[in-house]
């Protein structure tokens, strides 16, 4: 798409305004600094092309020296969260604020925060890089040519099934966090493996909403799985998920 080696910041500025051909989306001038910081500090030197587009974020693939990394971008501006305000306080770990830029930065933030520590225990995730005001760099999962699909759109063999809740299982009882929005959406499979990604909203063990969120998570997956005939209990997977057994038969 283009490339930065050196570039002025109004180049890449007029590059980067060029991508509203593709997205329908014109990118403020608080976050083409915050892509320029990744740029001058030799982060990412070349975006290559579209991953996704969603309602809060737009994600590309990036490129330094041949190597691969995803840059996911909040939106700061034509952005659809909704009542932010639920968001904010002890639980998200947001400041209580009606400025909707700093709301952003706190959550791409957060995100950085949660994928460190369910890498560090375990889970099969994109490695953070670095997060930069609402730009949040990690590790590109797929090849050269295209991004890795989707769970939805893969064929689910035993492997990924275990593989898949062994990473909820480490997310529980390592990191000691429950995702709260686990679907068949929220994981790319690449070689055979299923990696968990949009884990910013995800909230610690011990809180009063856990219990609900991870028996929701658990039930979205087993009825996920069990359209390829696994025929998965869900009481059993929660028992493995939460460390109570080690089978989840």
């Amino acid at each position: 798409m283009f490339s930065s080696d050196y570039e002025g910041k109004e180049k890449i500025e007029e590059r980067l305004k060029e991508t509203q051909k593709v997205f329908g989306y014109v990118f403020d001038r608080f976050t083409i600094l915050n892509i320029y910081k990744l740029f001058t500090d030799n982060t990412i030197g070349r975006f290559e092309f579209p991953i996704a587009s969603g309602k809060e974020s737009l994600v590309f693939a990036a490129s330094k020296n041949n190597k691969f990394f995803a840059v996911k971008i909040y939106k700061t501006v034509a952005s659809t969260f909704k009542n932010i305000e639920r968001y904010a306080g002890q639980r998200w770990g947001i400041d209580n604020t009606r400025n909707k830029r700093k709301f952003i930065m706190q959550w791409a933030h957060r995100e950085f925060r949660n994928l460190s520590e369910a890498v560090g225990a375990g889970v099969i995730a994109p490695v953070p890089v670095k997060v930069v005001g609402n730009v949040l760099v990690m590790q590109y999962i797929g090849t050269k040519r295209k991004p890795a699909p989707l769970m939805k759109d893969c064929i689910i063999t035993r492997e990924i099934v275990a593989d898949t809740l062994k990473s909820v299982r480490m997310l529980y009882t390592k990191a000691g966090l429950v995702h709260g929005d686990l679907s068949e959406y929220n994981f790319l499979v690449h070689r055979k493996k299923p990696y968990m990604i949009d884990i910013a909203q995800a909230v610690e063990t011990d809180d009063a909403m856990a219990r609900v969120l991870i028996e929701r998570d658990i039930g979205i997956m087993t009825r996920f799985f069990n359209k390829f005939e696994y025929k998965l209990d869900k009481d059993k997977v929660l028992s493995y998920i939460r460390g109570e057994s080690n089978v989840f038969r």
